[in-house]
């Protein structure tokens, strides 16, 4: 008879912590950049974008003068 090889458990290896923060640190710059691009469509002028002022941002469309 004969026996197989025995083998002891699975260890499975964590990356290092660097990668999440590169990670992270990607994510958050992304994050930047999508906000930044938003807020530039918002407050171009009206061909372009939506002409609103930084304070028109949080304002409620009721409050909004012409709209």
């Amino acid at each position: 008879m004969t026996q197989a090889p025995s083998q002891g458990p699975v260890v499975q290896i964590k990356p290092q912590p660097n990668v999440y923060t590169i990670l992270l640190i990607v994510a958050i710059i992304a994050m930047g950049v999508t906000i930044g691009v938003v807020l530039r469509n918002l407050m171009a002028d009206p061909p372009v974008g939506y002409g609103l002022t930084f304070g028109e941002l949080f304002q409620s469309l009721k409050d909004l003068p012409g709209k």
